[in-house]
């Protein structure tokens, strides 16, 4: 009981800094905080809410082991120092205030309704409300439908008032939280289980394996999942949010070192998980059932105020990016409107891992090249050629995941992402090379004909 008070108060707290934050009633402030985003506060609000998948990677890592950092960990660093390097200074300094106001300006209208859907269907919170409610559920006895729905409630009361101000005055307060609560769950799964050599030493054969018995198929679509980091909405918001380029570009490479060290704590609590809790009927709740074996309370409470620090904070700021993407003029409709569809989604897939894999595989290719393009004017082709493409990308890589849901494997053993990119490209590339050909056919100007 005096866990669930720990994790109650914390919530309210969180709920009191959004209710602080100025209310904001136009689409700049509501959405982007005025890009009034300093470098800490840049950091504090985007390493919470990119981390916002918390029991998925203590389910991940405890089904597959060290793997997750092969998988989970590794190959977003790698797209999101690309993306601080190579994206993030341009995102600021490019007027709009959402990826479909930026592809509208590069494409035109049609792309920038495609991308809508796109963009709200990669960063609608199914999975943050499926983690959510089996959190509270596990928690307070309800059922996961009924737990969700309070999670829903709770992000939307946070955000209604001040949108991204509120979000990152509630960021703050998660950013320490996290890591708190991971830092006290290790040394309590230390004494119960062991040092972490004789934690490995009690670990299913292979859990150590880089692989975790994964296909180079399936490694390689996990990596290409990662291209999320690409596309990513968050990513955007906050880089366009940013109160300059310079402090976009630093924030992202300081939040990957933040990344980096809870991945550490995350994979190494997801190993003790497995040893102490060697069966579990539902491996998203690894984290919550390690600390019920090995935590006392008050402590196992700060723990679980800790996991859903991250998980609050990606649910908040998701639904939000979400919300944008259903109208700027109906933000608030659009954010009860995003909860009822996450909601139904987080029903019809109840899997934190596959909900990741199912909605990443099918929407990065029809978003991967015209992000691209947008940022980097070089590689833009006509809107009609951009439109064919990334619903192109998009409708072959849905169609590749639905059958493997239906039939169990993905079809020739093809990952669901590969046939989406390379469709997507070919016509991208057909696009590419006519307008070129077309530039290079137009007849040339004379100097009489210039004067």
């Amino acid at each position: 009981m005096i866990d669930a008070a720990i994790v109650l108060v914390f919530l309210g707290a969180c709920l009191a800094l959004g209710a602080r934050a100025r209310r904001e009633d136009g689409g700049e402030g509501w959405i982007l905080a005025g890009r009034t985003l300093t470098l800490p506060v840049f950091v504090a609000t985007l390493v919470p809410t990119f981390y916002g998948g918390v029991l998925g990677i203590g389910e991940f890592t405890w089904s597959a082991g060290l793997s997750n950092w092969t998988v989970m960990a590794l190959p977003y660093y790698v797209f999101a120092g690309l993306y601080a390097v190579l994206l993030a200074g341009r995102v600021r300094v490019t007027p709009g205030l959402t990826i479909p106001d930026h592809l509208e300006s590069a494409y035109g209208r049609r792309m920038a309704l495609l991308g809508a859907l796109l963009v709200f269907l990669l960063a609608s919170p199914a999975d943050e409300l499926l983690m959510a409610g089996t959190l509270l559920g596990h928690m307070t006895g309800l059922p996961t439908a009924a737990a969700s729905a309070l999670a829903g409630a709770f992000a939307l009361a946070l955000i209604w008032r001040g949108g991204l101000r509120a979000d990152a005055a509630a960021n703050r307060l998660q950013f320490v939280v996290m890591f708190l609560g991971f830092a006290l769950v290790i040394p309590f799964a230390w004494h119960a289980v062991g040092s972490p050599l004789e934690m490995a030493r009690k670990l299913p054969a292979g859990h150590l394996s880089w692989t975790g018995g994964l296909s180079w198929p399936q490694l390689i679509g996990w990596w290409l999942i990662a291209v999320w980091t690409i596309v990513d909405p968050s990513f955007h918001q906050r880089c366009a949010a940013a109160e300059s380029p310079a402090v976009a570009r630093k924030g992202i490479l300081i939040s990957i070192a933040f990344w980096a060290l809870f991945d550490l704590m995350t994979t190494t609590a997801g190993l003790y998980a497995r040893v102490a809790q060697p069966v579990l009927g539902n491996p998203t709740l690894a984290f919550p059932l390690l600390a019920d074996s090995v935590m006392p309370p008050v402590a196992r409470g700060l723990f679980i105020a800790g996991v859903s620090a991250s998980l609050f904070a990606a649910l908040q700021g998701t639904a939000m990016i979400a919300a944008a993407c259903l109208g700027k003029g109906r933000l608030r409709a659009g954010l009860v409107a995003t909860m009822l569809l996450s909601f139904v989604l987080s029903r019809a897939v109840p899997s934190v891992v596959g909900l990741w894999y199912a909605v990443g595989s099918a929407v990065i290719p029809g978003l991967l090249l015209p992000m691209l393009g947008v940022y980097l004017p070089a590689l833009r082709v006509p809107g009609g050629w951009a439109a064919a493409s990334s619903a192109a990308g998009w409708l072959v890589s849905l169609s590749w995941v639905a059958v493997a849901r239906v039939k169990g494997e993905a079809p020739f053993g093809v990952e669901p992402m590969f046939p989406g990119l390379l469709v997507s490209g070919a016509l991208w590339a057909a696009g590419y090379f006519s307008s070129r050909r077309t530039v290079t056919a137009a007849p040339r100007s004379t100097p009489h004909a210039l004067q």
